[in-house]
């Protein structure tokens, strides 16, 4: 018992610690206390201060966040793991900066945790069915599964959670939606109260979403998206290839890697049983010793460099084909209901040449009232002006989808080119850098051997 005691009060003197070397560095910013943003009923202890309190630890973040010129910009930092009596979990510090009438501050401080920034993506959703919405990092993954609160696993989510808040606050319509402003400015007790609501909305969109699994091979398709398909599916299959073969690669080279690391330490051992050869031996177990250090530096960039931009990628471009579903599930609905008001047309065409020629049913013969064709006809007067009411909508609909999902492409297109671009050249630049040290290692060997046969054959003579 006072062991567990003991325990207690190094965990409460330690967050105590913690919460000093915060205050001192301003790592906790006053106005994100005061707002009531704070997660004030958890444990809170931090996995790494020195790493965590400040984002230097994540490569090229500076890029993912927008121009300080714009009217919007969306920092996320400072991670923070909160034990609580039947979960744990790691909130972010998301800072924002903002010059828009429609908000009353400037700068919001607030604490979210990775399901609320779940419950934003799925608001966006409900809001605009046909707007690229960007997509989240994984709530899980093998690395995560191991381990969920390591510097690496967190750090990478972090990156990927910037990614995720600056190409929403990039789009000129997400960035306006009225959930993404709460999301950012709203304290932590009112944001819980509206997350725990459900709107009839959310019922739609699942029926939609139903109805997109269901239905059948459009009849007429769209040029314009089929050919978007058509890239899309291409493109991943390219992406897909290249992420498995440099994946194979990276651990052959790993394997390698390992190898070198017992081969340059035998050519050292030699070197001092073998005086004469004792400078060319030790020269060349240093230039494996740093070929070996170039190429385990290839080998651990390969996830943040190809792996991981490549699979987060693939998972943009899903988005993207989901999204070119939904429309098609619009187009379906509307080719229906024209199919539809075709057959009441065409019935009704037939009832009023039958009204018109009443011999055509003299031999018909029933124990059972039947509708008269007049029947017939004012029921279909009802119903046909419905229907096309019900296409007109459809139609509206289709068309605004088409507009707002042509308008999300262009822009994914440019967004898609900037990524490939970064990523190709990030892969290049490290391949660049490998070989060079390479070629550097082996160079000075070369150059130590030249001079030496040259100064022996310049003594024999």
């Amino acid at each position: 018992m006072a062991s567990n005691n003991s325990a207690v009060l190094d965990v409460l003197v330690e967050n105590k610690e913690i919460s000093s070397i915060l205050k001192d560095t301003n790592d906790f910013d006053r106005s994100s206390i005061c707002s009531g943003s704070t997660y004030d009923n958890s444990l809170v202890q931090s996995p790494s201060i020195e790493s965590f309190s400040t984002i230097h630890d994540i490569e090229n973040l500076s890029e993912l966040n927008m121009d300080e010129n714009s009217d919007l910009c969306v920092k996320i930092d400072n991670p923070q793991k909160h034990l609580e009596t039947l979960e744990t979990f790691i909130t972010f510090r998301i800072t924002t900066k903002v010059a828009r009438i429609e908000f009353s501050d400037n700068e919001y401080v607030v604490r979210r945790r990775y399901n609320d920034f779940l419950w934003l993506r799925q608001k966006l959703l409900e809001c605009h069915p046909f707007c690229i919405i960007p997509p989240l990092p994984g709530k899980h993954s093998l690395m995560g599964q191991l381990d969920r609160y390591s510097k690496d696993f967190i750090l990478l989510r972090m990156k990927a959670l910037n990614v995720f808040i600056t190409r929403i606050t990039q789009h000129p319509i997400l960035s306006c939606n009225e959930h993404f402003k709460i999301f950012l400015t709203a304290k932590q007790s009112d944001f819980n109260l509206l997350r725990r609501q459900r709107t009839a909305i959310e019922h739609k969109v699942r029926t939609l979403s139903h109805a997109n699994s269901t239905h059948s091979v459009l009849k007429n398709r769209h040029i314009e998206f089929d050919k978007t398909k058509t890239y899309l599916i291409t493109l991943a299959e390219k992406l897909s290839s290249i992420e498995k073969i440099s994946n194979r690669i990276n651990k052959e080279r790993s394997e390698y890697v390992t190898e070198l690391n017992s081969y340059h330490p035998i050519f050292t051992t030699w070197a001092t049983s073998e005086p004469e050869l004792s400078e060319i031996l030790q020269n060349i177990g240093s230039a494996m010793e740093r070929s070996s250090a170039a190429q385990n530096a290839l080998v651990q960039s390969y996830n943040t460099t190809v792996g991981n931009p490549i699979k987060d990628f693939l998972a943009y471009m899903d988005v993207v084909q989901e999204t070119i579903r939904k429309r098609e599930s619009y187009q379906y609905a509307y080719e229906v209901s024209m199919e539809e008001l075709g057959k009441r047309h065409s019935e009704k065409d037939k009832l009023i040449a039958m009204s018109q020629n009443p011999s055509q049913n003299a031999g018909s013969f029933s124990l059972w009232k039947q509708p008269t064709c007049d029947d017939k006809l004012e029921k279909l007067g009802s119903y046909i002006p419905q229907l096309v009411k019900k296409v007109e909508s459809n139609q509206d609909n289709l068309e605004c989808a088409n507009e707002s999902l042509r308008s999300d492409l262009q822009r994914w297109q440019q967004e898609k080119t900037l990524c490939l671009k970064k990523i190709l050249l990030d892969f290049v630049g490290k391949q660049i850098n490998y070989y060079q040290a390479t070629v550097n290692a082996w160079e000075y060997v070369a150059s130590e051997l030249n001079q030496q046969n040259t100064s022996t054959r310049s003594n024999a003579k």
